[in-house]
């Protein structure tokens, strides 16, 4: 089964790669991340996560994924707003993210463990390039909201791995 990532930071990686290889030598720091492709992409990601968190207060089945569900749309809400305040800031117009159309967990009885699941996949990847994003760039405006960040990502993931614990229980 192929299944398309939640919450994509597809083609940042290479971009990253390129910047972490501006670190080991000064003369190659413009290879760092522009600060607009990444609070683009930052963007994107909360809004998907948004959404993800309003299927799973409305599809999910238990208390523990319904109240998941409402815990990312306030953390993402919340991150989205710094992004776009940043963004404001730099003076930097950012794209509208497209509509969440990628594979979304199966609706029914299996829903809570396969939302859980992929978002335990989907935040460690994020939690992975936002580490890598934060220690490439050299924006210490965009390093300090990438930091503040990586916290609840963390929290997320771990949350959604305890869902996943207790619905292979039952």
């Amino acid at each position: 089964m192929h299944r398309t990532r939640l919450c994509s930071w597809r083609g940042l990686g290479s971009l990253f790669g390129l910047a972490l290889l501006g670190l080991a030598t000064p003369a190659m720091a413009a290879d760092a991340p522009p600060t607009a492709e990444v609070l683009g992409k930052l963007h994107e990601s909360n809004q998907k996560e948004i959404a993800m968190g309003k299927m799973a207060q409305k599809s999910g089945k238990s208390k523990e994924v319904t109240s998941y569900g409402k815990m990312l749309v306030k953390d993402h809400s919340a991150a989205d707003k710094k992004v776009l305040a940043l963004a404001k800031q730099e003076k930097l117009e950012l794209p509208t993210p497209a509509a969440a159309k990628e594979d979304m967990p199966p609706m029914g009885a299996d829903f809570d463990a396969a939302f859980a699941k992929s978002m335990v996949d989907d935040h460690k990847k994020d939690i992975d390039e936002v580490t890598k994003a934060r220690d490439a760039t050299t924006d210490d405006k965009l390093k300090k909201l990438l930091a503040d960040m990586l916290p609840t990502l963390q929290k997320h993931e771990d949350t959604a791995q305890k869902i996943v614990d207790n619905t292979g229980k039952k």
